[in-house]
């Protein structure tokens, strides 16, 4: 989201006892990528021009510019003002310093999650809100999650890089317990892998005689597909390149009525 920061770059202009000199004097400063810097004219002496060349091929004639820059980096800023007499001309470095990527993977095993963060670039300070009431400032925590089954976590993650620059990402995780564990004995099932990374085939393997419909679907419901790729007595092999990152649910539903619920996370 863009942000604006308002910069006042204070331009002493002056003018001498018994001279007409004119005066500019540009500020050197720091933003982080991403914000709207507005360059303000503030001075105790009027001028009736401007001229600003913001390093980057833009350019503006307007007394209080705003300006986005559209990469990290540093520019060099002139402004050349005049009163109508005198012109006079100055010089800033803008510093544009880098917004971290947040990025987090997270492993789940029963009512238990790591999260792991894959931000790049150095990190100073994390702060996460794992949903659950609990937060950390470390940068893999773990969490426990209360039942009852099939909850759903909404998990934020703060990150701030060593430049003082931030940035936000969320993620839905769900809990999945309704798997009875009578039912995944008494019909010998196994789904695997999750996480699926890179593409790999999702397998169904064990008693899978009297297997009616398949259902598949994300954390809000939404019913996805699932190719098959291959069927016998013992074994189905799903595709999942059509699979975004994600959290999803496959359902087994049985003749006799049993219903066998898996999560499936894909990385």
């Amino acid at each position: 989201m863009k942000t604006k920061f308002t910069i006042l770059l204070f331009l002493l202009l002056s003018f001498q006892i018994g001279k007409s000199q004119f005066t500019v004097n540009l500020v050197n400063i720091s933003i982080c990528f991403g914000a709207e810097i507005q360059f303000l004219y503030s001075s105790n002496t009027p001028a009736i021009s401007w001229q600003w060349d913001f390093g980057d091929g833009n350019t503006s004639t307007l007394e209080n510019p705003t300006h986005l820059y559209n990469s990290p980096g540093t520019y060099i800023v002139t402004l050349i003002a005049s009163n109508g007499i005198d012109t006079d001309d100055d010089v800033s470095t803008i510093v544009v310093y880098p917004t971290p990527i947040v990025d987090f993977i997270y492993n789940i095993s029963g009512d238990t999650v790591q999260f792991i963060d894959q931000t790049p670039g150095g990190i100073a300070q994390w702060s996460w809100n794992l949903g659950n009431g609990t937060t950390s400032n470390y940068p893999n925590p773990v969490t426990t999650y209360p039942y009852p089954p099939d909850s759903c976590y909404k998990v934020i993650l703060n990150i701030q890089n060593f430049y003082g620059c931030i940035d936000t990402l969320s993620k839905t995780i769900c809990i999945d317990s309704t798997i009875s564990i009578n039912e995944v004995e008494k019909k010998s099932i196994s789904i695997y892998p999750s996480p699926i990374i890179n593409n790999q085939k999702l397998i169904v393997k064990g008693n899978i005689n009297g297997l009616g419909n398949i259902i598949g679907y994300d954390v809000l419901g939404n019913l996805i597909s699932l190719p098959i790729i291959s069927k016998n007595e013992n074994e189905i092999i799903f595709e999942t390149n059509q699979l975004d990152k994600g959290v999803y649910f496959l359902q087994l539903h049985f003749d006799d009525k049993t219903v066998v619920t898996k999560k499936v996370v894909v990385q």
